[in-house]
């Protein structure tokens, strides 16, 4: 199965997902989330806003329990541009309104600016990914092109609500690698200590 079709296979079993097994799923994956971050020393983490009208990963959660638990992380998040396609990233917080823009990608509003050299973990959405690091995003290229201006040092975790495939699924030369996957039913280290 090439990458396009594996594309809308998966997005396909995730958009039938029943709400609640949906719900399970998000339920299960933000324990592995807050397992995660137990013990870490990441101080700024970047986490993507989910539409969740069409069953992405709900991040909130692990959101709410940044803000409630651990002040000292910043949270981090993304705003697309669809013409270059880049993105510019922002710090929020529960003062921070987000609100849909007109696709329905959830955004802030009135954030400030945050230096992407500082940030030191990024969730990385995928629709599925592999055992060996490798990720099948929406095929636009936002998260390839982001990670490869981070730093050096800057975690990439994965996260899916599919189960993790055998083998590389069809990785190009300008796909950027996870050190880690989350998905609801484990949680897959790579290439770095976490």
């Amino acid at each position: 199965m090439d990458k396009q079709t594996l594309r809308k296979v998966y997005l396909g079993k995730r958009k039938t997902l029943s709400t609640l097994e949906y719900q399970r799923r998000n339920q299960l994956l933000t324990t592995q989330l807050i397992s995660f971050v137990r013990n870490k020393h990441f101080k700024n983490i970047h986490i993507f806003l989910p539409i969740t009208s069409q069953k992405e990963p709900d991040t909130f959660p692990f959101i709410y329990h940044l803000w409630e638990n651990h002040p000292e992380i910043n949270v981090i998040t993304s705003i697309s541009d669809l013409k270059t396609p880049e993105m510019q990233h922002y710090r929020i917080d529960k003062q921070i309104v987000i609100q849909p823009n007109k696709w329905g990608i959830p955004e802030p509003r009135n954030a400030s600016l945050f230096p992407i050299e500082r940030i030191d973990c990024v969730l990385v959405p995928m629709i599925v990914g592999s055992k060996t690091g490798h990720r099948i995003g929406y095929g636009k290229g936002y998260y390839d092109r982001f990670l490869q201006k981070c730093s050096s040092s800057t975690f990439f975790l994965g996260i899916s609500l599919s189960p993790l495939l055998e083998g590389n699924i069809y990785a190009d030369k300008h796909d950027q690698k996870m050190n880690a996957t989350v998905t609801p039913f484990q949680m897959h280290p790579f290439n770095k200590e976490y």
